[in-house]
């Protein structure tokens, strides 16, 4: 059986405005492959091409994700 983690890397950038703003990537890892997970915005033509539900989502995995760290998980 494949064991299948959650990893988020989180950080600052400078944006083209030169603003500094935050990000976080999140990251799938089966078995020794880390693949990177996009969480989709679905724009709602009822909320004015909103998407009521994105900070939800993105919270549930924010919360549930471990720290990616630049070594291997289990300090491989």
């Amino acid at each position: 059986m494949v064991e299948v983690k959650l990893f988020k890397k989180e950080g600052t950038y400078v944006n083209r405005e030169n603003k500094e703003k935050r990000f976080v990537n999140f990251y799938v890892m089966c078995g020794d492959k880390l693949i990177p997970v996009d969480v989709k915005y679905f724009p709602n033509e009822k909320c004015e091409g909103r998407d009521p539900e994105y900070a939800g989502r993105m919270e549930v995995l924010r919360a549930f994700a471990e720290p990616l760290t630049d070594r291997k998980p289990d300090g491989e």
